[in-house]
């Protein structure tokens, strides 16, 4: 029997009609089994559920994409949700009940301490020339669109103008057969 298939972040995201940041919020905070290479995270192709359940540490597989190094994350401590019962709080277990996602604070968005400002700089540079580009794009897309438009009024106002003629030399025509009707009415 082989073994688990392991599917990139936006091919997961794609099949599973999970968004990327989401499952890399899942990773983050351990919920799901993943697997690192290369630079690019990797996780078993099943339902985002199943995985959830599990909340595994990160396994690799001889198919499976392997980490190199040692692993830098923190470990999954034990879960548990206050429950109230009258005006007293019972702390128990949830190993099915995943955490409930609550907004990052501002704390979490400072970069980690081995993190360098350059490699932060050099990040915000690489998005900001990627949206630059993604806009650039949309202009001249758009420029695109505006061109044909002229033209296609341009032919519209010709077609007016030929229609407009066209009308007058048929008025013009009508005029002379009603006079000619009665010149030959009168003879």
């Amino acid at each position: 029997m082989s073994g688990p298939v392991w599917l990139s972040l936006s091919e997961y995201s794609s099949r599973h009609k999970v968004s990327v940041s989401t499952l890399r919020r899942r990773i983050k905070r351990q919920e799901i089994e993943y697997s690192f290479d290369d630079g690019r995270y990797f996780i078993e192709d099943r339902p985002l559920i199943q995985l959830l359940k599990e909340k595994a540490p990160p396994q690799t597989s001889p198919s499976a994409p392997r980490s190199k190094g040692p692993d830098p994350r923190p470990k999954v401590q034990d879960q548990t949700r206050k429950i109230e019962v009258g005006v007293q709080k019972v702390s128990e277990p949830s190993p099915d009940i995943p955490a409930p996602l609550v907004p990052p604070s501002p704390s979490s968005f400072a970069p980690h301490p081995e993190v360098g400002h350059q490699v932060l700089a050099e990040t915000t540079q690489n998005l900001l020339a990627e949206i630059k580009k993604a806009y650039s794009i949309i202009l001249q897309e758009k420029e695109e669109q505006v061109i044909q438009l002229k033209d296609e009024v341009a032919d519209l106002r010709t077609l007016v103008r030929v229609l407009e003629e066209e009308n007058e030399r048929l008025k013009a025509l009508s005029e002379d057969s009603h006079s000619l009707d009665e010149w030959l009415k009168s003879i």
